[in-house]
């Protein structure tokens, strides 16, 4: 035993079954520690990613929004800026009476927290604070971030006015879009954070013309408060939305800055961003743990979550796509999709002519003033339903703007088959619309119709005439067609607008003869 122990005492310890186990449970041990550490490093790096991605389509679809509700705040104005009695008591002589009256209309109708009258020489005549008119003659340097903004609004109003008998007009609004002939942005006034916008006042039938000079402005905001808030949350549903002056640090979240027309910030819109990266945790986790049984589970649980995580985005995306291209109100395409499709259209001429309908509602603006804008907004969807049933699959129908609808339509350019069309649409608008238990709603529909490649080759110019075509359609009594080769000379280089968009009343054109 001694000479055992002696020959056999300097050996290696023997390997045996117990360390070859704790081998075997280490080098697992070892496997799932880096496999779970490289499922959470894809699981941050995928969480980051797809919240930044969230961020990203939700930063796009409030400025789409934001957008929408300034251009909206510019047509409400029109209703007083636009007008041949505005130009007589606001511009030519100023009447304390009537700019209380358009003043309240501003508030009353749309709740504008402020409206300003600035006359062509730089002074402030009428001020409101809320239901609170105030007149008054102060110059407008007393307040600095108004007279740069009269400054601007001087120079777009020079750019669009035009020349008429006794004095000058402006260009036809119709078919323009709000930042072409009004300013619209954030400012402070009163101290306080605001969306405004400002418009020269204009003529609309030209009974009334504007003197030489800088324009009479009339200036309105809203306050970004709780009640402007609410309303651009309406189309979105962001949580916890709401306006800080002080911006965020870059990546600490949702938000949206907000500056004045000279670059200064004002603030930024934040809200808890609706992202779907934290949703990537429960699922990782577990799977790790399954993992430390059963590491064949892990691959599939990870393409699978990776598929969901795909389709997610993806439907996001979709969703986004949708919302750019469509009208909220009405669900049709809107001006964004129209220009685009028109496009593609005119690239397919001659081989594929196609027909542009321009249509307008008559006697709209009595619906709201007689039932309200719901109302309204319940008129706007019947029709653009009616509209579509009428094209079928034929064309395209698109919401514009207000209560203006393009049609691009391809089944036929026959003068005969363009001719029922129009009478079914007109027909279908002149049905009564049931305002729940208050009424019934009347309106009726002009067209105005320019036929590719025959009355011009280019979007802007089929554009044109069918816009040309539809004044002739109003001037003519309203609720009925007109074909722009009807009243109008096509025999004009098609590839140009056959008429002067500076021109105020287009359908006064010499019209075809014979």
């Amino acid at each position: 035993m001694t000479e055992f122990r002696r020959r056999y005492s300097d050996q290696p310890v023997p390997v045996t079954r117990h360390h070859i186990s704790r081998l075997a449970f280490l080098l697992a041990g070892l496997l799932i520690a880096v496999t779970s550490a490289s499922l959470l490093f894809v699981g941050l790096i995928a969480s980051q990613a797809s919240t930044e991605q969230a961020i990203a389509n939700e930063q796009r679809l409030f400025r789409n929004t934001l957008a929408e509700r300034m251009r909206a705040l510019v047509r409400e104005q029109i209703t007083v800026t636009s007008s041949d009695q505005s130009v007589a008591g606001l511009v030519l002589n100023f009447d304390p009476e009537y700019a209380y009256r358009a003043i309240d209309t501003l508030w009353s109708d749309y709740r504008h927290s402020k409206v300003m009258v600035i006359s062509g020489n730089g002074d402030v005549l009428a001020e409101s604070f809320e239901h609170y008119t105030h007149i008054l003659q102060r110059p407008i340097f007393e307040t600095p971030e108004l007279e740069d903004l009269f400054g601007k609004i001087s120079r777009l109003f020079e750019k669009n006015r035009v020349r008429v008998p006794g004095g000058y007009g402006h260009r036809s609004l119709q078919g323009l879009e709000p930042d072409e002939y009004a300013l619209m942005g954030f400012t402070r006034i009163d101290g306080k954070p605001a969306m405004f916008g400002a418009m020269p006042v204009i003529p609309d039938d030209y009974e009334q013309v504007l003197p030489d000079g800088p324009p009479t402005v009339v200036l309105s905001a809203h306050y970004i408060d709780d009640a402007l808030i609410a309303h651009v949350n309406a189309q979105l549903n962001f949580a916890s939305l709401t306006f800080a002056s002080e911006v965020p640090a870059a990546g600490s979240g949702a938000f949206h800055e907000v500056s004045d027309p000279d670059g200064a910030s004002i603030g930024a819109f934040t809200w808890h961003s609706q992202t779907i990266g934290n949703a990537i945790w429960p699922t990782i986790i577990p799977v790790i743990a399954v993992l430390s049984i059963a590491l064949a589970a892990l691959a599939f649980g990870i393409a699978w979550r990776i598929g969901q995580l795909t389709s997610s985005l993806q439907a996001s995306e979709q969703q986004n796509r949708h919302l750019a291209l469509h009208d909220t109100l009405t669900g049709l395409a809107n001006r964004l999709q129209f220009n685009r499709v028109l496009a593609t259209s005119v690239q397919s001429l001659p081989q594929k002519p196609f027909a542009v309908l321009h249509c307008d509602l008559d006697k709209f603006k009595s619906v709201n003033d007689t039932f309200g804008h719901a109302a309204g907004d319940l008129v706007i969807k019947t029709m653009a339903g009616r509209l579509k049933t009428v094209i079928g699959r034929e064309g395209l129908v698109c919401r514009v703007g207000g209560d203006e609808f393009m049609i691009i339509y391809r089944k036929s350019t026959n003068g005969a088959a363009l001719h029922d069309l129009c009478m079914a649409l007109v027909e279908t608008a002149n049905v009564p619309i049931a305002i729940r238990d208050e009424g019934m709603a009347h309106v009726g529909l002009s067209i105005g119709v320019a036929i590719a490649p025959e009355d011009g080759t280019t979007a802007e110019s089929l554009v044109a005439r069918s816009d040309a075509a539809l004044y002739q359609s109003k001037n003519l009594g309203r609720n009925r067609h007109s074909l722009f080769s009807d009243f109008f000379d096509s025999s004009s280089d098609p590839g140009e607008p056959p008429l002067s968009l500076e021109d105020p009343k287009p359908y006064v054109r010499v019209g075809k003869t014979g």
